[in-house]
């Protein structure tokens, strides 16, 4: 009987950090993939949990058996798309050697999603966990706590969904002490708010440490940087729609706290409303921009600029509809049904005007970015 012992890496750590085509198979093509990503990430599980299957594999060969080795990797995206790659990349392998049985060596984060995978088209004798050791010390709990915050997949696993809820909650937290100072009510209670607040900043600073914004905004400021010494166009639109949008935020709050009678509820959707179309000129006034830089600088038509602005006026003129369905359902004032009614159309018509410039504009994108590729052969 030959046996099969096979290692999985479910979030292709070979191919995004070694730049490996996985699957491996054979002692020599899974040790040269175990030196190639441990001198990439010497801290990463799956180098460890590959040479285990390595020492296995050897073990297994000096007891005299029928055994061979081979990795399987999936996806940097998670899930759906790994998965299917497990399932070609196994179903190439066991074609090729043929095994009756396998033995699967893993570092135990996800076998709840492989073992089912092999087990399906394999028998499998053995489940080999494969745990790195640290030392037990604070210095190297913190050293591993600081390698996990640098990992991408481990903040948006972890912090996101944690810097949403105290987002939320803070947000919600606050809202009532708020409105108390807006309709000044006496007794207002300065340490919840500052609580609130305090939930709502370390949620926000989760966040944007998950998603990078510091790095996000130094290359933001390197980029305008250029754009200023080169001259570019751009420049006064991106300034007079960041001056709409703030523009938007001071009439939505002057709408909301036009009359103390009006309630939570009616603020924020006389807010949102007062908001809304200030920052939909915004955006078209940052698209107007892009179209004129593009045009000026490589002297083409960027499309989909065009398509970007239809469809911000389509998502306008729906939230205006929505925005206010919902006064006429609170009670907050008359609105002619039928002009929400034309609103909401008018919105999913665009939506499907700026669909139609998308797919007829695709094909002369494509020849425009074709003919480039002819010149310089």
């Amino acid at each position: 009987m030959r046996t099969l012992v096979i290692c999985v890496d479910r979030d292709d750590d070979f191919g995004t950090k070694a730049g490996l085509n996985s699957p491996f198979i054979g002692r020599e093509e899974n040790l040269n993939a175990a030196v190639a990503l441990g001198l990439k990430d010497p801290e990463d599980s799956d180098t460890n949990t590959l040479m285990a299957a390595i020492g296995r594999y050897d073990e297994m060969v000096k007891r005299g058996m029928d055994v061979e080795i081979a990795t399987i990797c999936g996806d940097v995206k998670v899930g759906y798309e790994s998965d299917l790659a497990l399932t070609t990349q196994l179903e190439y392998v066991l074609a090729k050697v043929k095994p009756d049985r396998a033995v699967l060596v893993s570092d135990g984060a996800e076998d709840e999603y492989i073992y089912p995978i092999i087990s399906s088209r394999v028998k499998i004798d053995s489940v080999r966990k494969v745990y790195v050791k640290q030392a037990p010390t604070v210095e190297s709990t913190y050293y591993v706590l600081v390698r996990m915050l640098n990992d991408d997949k481990f903040r948006k696993r972890i912090l996101v969904p944690l810097g949403l809820a105290l987002v939320v909650f803070g947000s919600f937290a606050l809202l009532d002490p708020l409105y108390q100072l807006m309709n000044a009510i006496s007794d207002v209670s300065f340490t919840n708010m500052g609580l609130a607040m305090i939930w709502l900043v370390v949620g926000a600073y989760l966040l944007a440490f998950a998603y990078k914004a510091g790095d996000r905004l130094k290359h933001i400021s390197l980029e305008v940087g250029k754009a200023v010494r080169s001259g570019s166009a751009l420049i006064p639109f991106a300034i007079l729609a960041v001056l709409l949008l703030l523009l938007g935020i001071l009439y939505g709050f002057d709408a909301a706290t036009k009359s103390p009678e009006f309630d939570l509820t009616q603020q924020i959707l006389l807010f949102a409303g007062g908001t809304l179309w200030l920052w939909v000129f915004a955006f078209f006034t940052y698209q107007i921009g892009l179209l004129t830089n593009t045009m000026l600088s490589r002297g083409k038509l960027a499309y989909s600029t065009l398509v970007a602005s239809v469809t911000v006026f389509a998502i306008g003129f729906i939230i205006q509809g929505a925005l206010d369905a919902a006064q006429i359902f609170f009670g907050f004032g008359n609105f002619d049904q039928v002009v929400v009614f034309l609103e909401v159309l008018t919105g999913f018509l665009l939506a499907v005007f700026g669909g139609l410039l998308n797919s007829s504009f695709q094909p002369m994108g494509e020849e425009s970015d074709g003919e480039p590729r002819e010149s310089s052969e």
